[in-house]
């Protein structure tokens, strides 16, 4: 799930099954649209949702997991791997407690 438009290479309007996602304080963002955005030079992650009114990007660990990566998740940030090692596709960084 992302709130930037920008990152997408592609987005097409939502026309499939979830119209809206549930935050954890139980408040709702509508997904306006699905889309594919780029980890790495030669990788992308599909099906990404545009959601309204999200504060911060999120990414599924498990699609993440699915192509092939691993999160090393630290105190202070987060390192997104190939599963041999010898590869990082990008660094995140820790705000409280969202990675």
């Amino acid at each position: 799930m992302i709130d930037e438009s920008k990152m997408f290479q592609e987005i097409k309007p939502n026309d499939g099954d979830v119209r809206s996602i549930t935050f954890d304080d139980n408040s709702r963002g509508d997904v306006i649209g699905l889309g594919k955005i780029a980890i790495s030079n030669d990788m992308s992650i599909s099906n990404v949702m545009l959601v309204e009114s999200l504060n911060f990007n999120l990414l599924s660990i498990a699609q993440l997991c699915d192509l092939r990566y691993k999160c090393i998740f630290c105190i202070d940030d987060v390192e997104v791997v190939s599963v041999d090692g010898s590869n990082v596709a990008f660094k995140g960084f820790r705000y409280g407690n969202l990675c």
